[in-house]
């Protein structure tokens, strides 16, 4: 079973994610950058669902960043969730695998772009 990265704060939506990806993947929650790069070094997710703006002194470009210069961790697939609509270029470039502005976005488009990144059908 493949497993899932959800670094998200806020906690409805970090349940509303979980409820809808547990059905087919093991999933595991975060909610700071700090929580989310132990997890991602014990764990090795197959996929990380990643907020921007987090508490904690860092945010998601911060996690990102760090994810993408591990050699071991970089090829991981990230998809950023946020409410930010206007850093969608600036990730790009750091190399997020896709950008969705919550509020434009439904759980059936994320899914669907979660199991195509990770061959599931």
């Amino acid at each position: 079973m493949k497993t899932l990265l959800i670094v998200e704060d806020d906690v409805s939506q970090q349940n509303i994610l979980k409820a809808k990806f547990e059905k087919g993947y093991r999933v595991l929650t975060d909610r700071t950058v700090a929580e989310g790069w132990v997890t991602i070094q014990k764990e090795h997710p197959d996929l990380i669902l990643l907020d921007i703006m987090l508490p904690g002194g860092m945010n998601g470009f911060d996690l990102l960043e760090r994810l993408k210069k591990d050699p071991q961790l970089a090829a991981t697939p990230v998809i950023v969730l946020t409410n930010l609509d206007t850093e969608e270029e600036v990730t790009r470039k750091i190399g997020v695998s896709e950008y969705y502005v919550k509020a434009n976005t439904s759980i059936d488009e994320i899914f669907a772009k979660v199991n195509t990144l990770l061959g599931v059908s």
